[in-house]
C-alpha cells in the first residue's frame, strides 16, 4: 500500500482520497466518510476544513436526527475545475470533458490518420477551441489540457522516448513545439497512451494501489501499478504486446512471430476474416458463423494466455481497459475462470476488472492527471 512520506503528503493524500470518494459516492456526511476512507472522523473533520477553504466542496442540506445534532451533507464542488483529455494515436483523435465529477462531461472522436505536421496540430487546435466553446467551458476554469501518445516522442524530459515498435511509426512528435502551439491551455505532452489508461483504471478503482493494467484495442500495451505509481515505463518489460502467446503464428511488425500484438488486436479480430468493422463480426459471431466462431475461441485463448502470464508473473488484480473492453466483459466468467479460478497455487485470488469507456480510456487518465494535480496545488 502507498505510504505517505510526509504529513504535508498525508494531507494530499487523504484529500484526493475524500475528493474520489464523494466524486464516486455522491453527497455524504463526515461520518459516512470517515466509514467509506477508513480515515477517523478527526481526520476526515480536518481535511474537510481545508477542502471547505480551497472551494473545493461546500455544505448542504442537513439530516434529521433523533439523536444529538443533525448530520450535515458534504457537497463537492463539481465545477471547482474542468480538465481536457486528449488521445492522439497513429488512427483517430480524442477528446474527454471532465470536472471534479463522476461521469465524463463530453466526448468527441475524429478518425484521421496521423501526419507530423504543423497543419496536423493546426486541425487539433481547431478542434480543441470548439471542443471547448461548444461545451460552454468557463475557461477561467479550465485546469489544464493534457495529451496522452503512444506515438514516439523527442524531448525526453517529458515523457521518454517511446519504442518505434509500439506503433510502428518512424516519426518523431516534437513535445516543445507542441506546448508551445497550445500553450494558453495550460497544456501538457506527460503520458504514454496506456500509462494513461492504467490511471483512468485507478481513478476508476481508488480502492487498489497495486495492479498489471493491459489495454486491448488497435495496439496492446499496459504497465504495471504499484502504490498508485506506474513503474517501468521507458523500457520493454510493460510493453506486454510483443510477449509471444502463439508459436507459429502471424508474424508481428516487431519481426517476430505469435506476438499478442499480432493476434489480440481488435483489427486484426475482424479482418481477417474480411469483415469491415468489430460489430461486424460480433453480428456474425451471434448468428453462429463457424469462421467467427473459431477465430473469438482463437482469440480468447490467446488473451488469456497472456493474462495467465502477467498474473504469474506479478500475482496482482488484473485491469483490462481499452476498446475491446465492450465485448471481453461480456465473457468476463470465462476468462475469470481460465485465470484464477482453474488454479490452487495462490490462496488468495485477484480481481479481474474491466474499466468501462475503455476506448476513451487514456483520454479520461489524461483529464484525471489534471484533476489531480489541482487538487493537489489547491492544497499545498
Amino acid at each position: 500500500m502507498y505510504q505517505p512520506k510526509s504529513l504535508h503528503e498525508i494531507r494530499i493524500y487523504h484529500s484526493k482520497i475524500i475528493m474520489s470518494t464523494l466524486r464516486q459516492t455522491g453527497l455524504m456526511t463526515k461520518n459516512d466518510l470517515a466509514l467509506k476512507t477508513g480515515l477517523s472522523l478527526s481526520s476526515v473533520t480536518n481535511i474537510l476544513k481545508i477542502l471547505t477553504d480551497r472551494n473545493l466542496v461546500t455544505l448542504g442540506d442537513k439530516i434529521d436526527s433523533y439523536a444529538g445534532r443533525p448530520a450535515t451533507y458534504i457537497v463537492p464542488v463539481l465545477d471547482a475545475v474542468f480538465a481536457v483529455g486528449i488521445e492522439v494515436s497513429q488512427y483517430s483523435v480524442k477528446f474527454v470533458l471532465m470536472n471534479l465529477g463522476e461521469p465524463v462531461l463530453a466526448r468527441e472522436k475524429y478518425d484521421v490518420i496521423f501526419e507530423n505536421t504543423e497543419a496536423y496540430w493546426d486541425r487539433i487546435r481547431e478542434w480543441l477551441e470548439a471542443f471547448i466553446d461548444g461545451n460552454g467551458v468557463d475557461r477561467s476554469k479550465l485546469g489544464g489540457v493534457n495529451l496522452a501518445t503512444r506515438l514516439t516522442v523527442r524531448n525526453e524530459d517529458r515523457i521518454g522516448t517511446i519504442p518505434v515498435l509500439l506503433d510502428r511509426s518512424t516519426e518523431f512528435i516534437d513535445t516543445e513545439m507542441i506546448c508551445e502551439k497550445f500553450g494558453d491551455y495550460n497544456f501538457d505532452v506527460s503520458l504514454n497512451t496506456k500509462i494513461a489508461g492504467a490511471i483512468y483504471g485507478l481513478w476508476q478503482s481508488r480502492d487498489l494501489s497495486d495492479y498489471v493494467y493491459l489495454s486491448v484495442d488497435s495496439t496492446i500495451g499496459g504497465c504495471v501499478v504499484r502504490n498508485y505509481e506506474t513503474v517501468n515505463i521507458f523500457d520493454l518489460s510493460d510493453n506486454f504486446g510483443h510477449m509471444i502467446v502463439r508459436p507459429g503464428g502471424y508474424r508481428c511488425a516487431c519481426g517476430r512471430i505469435g506476438c499478442l500484438e499480432t493476434q489480440c488486436t481488435e483489427s486484426g479480430l475482424y479482418r481477417r476474416l474480411g469483415y469491415s468493422s468489430i460489430s461486424e463480426f460480433f453480428s456474425a459471431l451471434e448468428r453462429g458463423d463457424e469462421r467467427c466462431s473459431a477465430r473469438w475461441k482463437e482469440y480468447l485463448d490467446d488473451l488469456c494466455t497472456a493474462l495467465n502470464n502477467l498474473y504469474m508473473a506479478y500475482d496482482l488484480d488484473l485491469v483490462i481497459g481499452g476498446s475491446m473492453t465492450q465485448y471481453l466483459e461480456k465473457y468476463r466468467d470465462e476468462i475469470d475462470q481460465r485465470i484464477f479460478r482453474d488454479y490452487n497455487l495462490f490462496p488468495v485470488k485477484k480481481k479481474l476488472i474491466f474499466c468501462h469507456e475503455g476506448e476513451y480510456a487514456a483520454a479520461i487518465g489524461s483529464a484525471a492527471v489534471v484533476i489531480e494535480k489541482f487538487i493537489a496545488q489547491k492544497i499545498n
